[in-house]
């Protein structure tokens, strides 16, 4: 089997392939960035799933985007129409993030010299360079060693934000009466209603929320309190109470770059295990991420001022993903005490204070 050849002046046309969720694309960034590094003049396409090609705007090594709905069984004659359109790119390097053969097969169906992958299946021969899957580490790093071979340490995932769309948030909290002066937090309370619907549970209670949003700004802390579509059940039990002031940016945001924004404009973001934490990391903003089921190790760096909050010690957690697909009828793991989040939050401000003397 060959060894793709970091210096290879052939390559000139580089295909990254990675059928996943928006958290899942933030978290392969790493690798673009580091294929970007040995390939600087190299035009570098991503074949992603329609939700997600609005993300890969925000990775600037990223010059042109292909969409498949790869979990909806796509039939043989879209699968076939995919694979004509790639053929006719004439890709040198393909990288695939998949772990199942048919990936495999799709990176030597494009006729790319170096295809790389895992070593997962039975047809790892169709790969010109197949990598041991390590799933017992931070999901980006995992990724990244797709690339390790070509000698640059694995980063965390940067995103970009648009200068228009971090002027709009800036625009926007002055409008809607922004002091400046305070720390300010976003409150990111949702989850998507794909995790919902596969019986993926990982979200906190609006009751929980409203708590925790009454606690900062009793410290004198500006909220903001942010969403998307997904949200609108939680966001409305919070409204409906009329809990607490904040910033209401809930429907305000048109965008994922808008969100962004308003993220990157915060001194700290509070969410639980979901795309919006992934794009905490990406941006910068001190994350504190509640995680139930889920492995916090895979999901969330160790560097960059991120903390974790869990219930407390369950000899079941995690269970998600490693052994099993469903959350259990009773998470136990969801219940994260209101105390704990708030000390989270007060203790990352304070963090950033002593770091950042006035």
């Amino acid at each position: 089997m060959s060894h793709p050849v970091p210096s290879d002046p052939r390559v000139s046309r580089i295909l990254v392939v990675n059928f996943g969720g928006i958290g899942d694309e933030i978290l392969f960034f790493p690798v673009i960035q580091s294929l970007r590094k040995s390939w600087p003049q190299a035009h570098l396409a991503a074949l992603v799933e329609p939700r997600c090609k609005g993300i890969m705007a925000f990775n600037p090594g990223v010059d042109q985007v292909f969409t498949f709905d790869a979990k909806h069984r796509p039939s043989k004659r879209e699968f076939a129409r995919l694979v004509w359109t790639l053929r006719r790119e004439r890709y040198d390097m393909a990288v695939t993030a998949g772990s199942s053969p048919l990936m495999a097969l799709l990176v030597w169906l494009t006729g790319a010299r170096h295809r790389i992958g895992y070593a997962t299946h039975r047809w790892t021969s169709l790969l010109t360079h197949a990598v041991p899957l390590n799933k017992q580490q931070y999901a980006a790093h995992m990724y990244h060693d797709l690339v390790a071979w070509l000698g640059h340490a694995p980063e965390n995932p940067r995103m970009e934000v648009p200068e228009a769309d971090r002027a709009w948030a800036d625009h926007f909290l002055k409008t809607e009466g922004a002091r400046g002066a305070a720390p300010r937090v976003v409150l990111h309370p949702g989850v998507s209603t794909l995790s919902l619907q596969k019986q993926i549970l990982k979200g906190w209670t609006p009751a929980n929320w409203i708590a925790l949003g009454r606690r900062l700004t009793a410290q004198g802390l500006e909220v903001v309190l942010a969403g998307g579509p997904d949200d609108a059940a939680v966001i409305g039990e919070i409204r409906a109470a009329a809990a607490f002031p904040c910033i209401d940016a809930y429907g305000r945001t048109s965008s994922m770059g808008q969100l962004a924004g308003l993220i990157a404009a915060a001194d700290a973001l509070v969410a639980v295990d979901s795309a919006p934490m992934h794009v905490g990391v990406a941006v910068g903003t001190p994350t504190i991420a509640l995680f139930g089921p889920t492995d916090p190790s895979k999901l969330l760096p160790r560097e960059g001022g991120h903390t974790v909050v869990q219930s407390g010690p369950l000899a079941c957690r995690p269970c998600l993903w490693d052994h099993r697909q469903r959350s259990c009828e009773t998470p136990k793991c969801l219940d994260y005490a209101v105390d704990d989040v708030e000390r989270a939050v007060l203790n990352t401000l304070q963090t950033l204070q002593e770091g950042n003397p006035s």
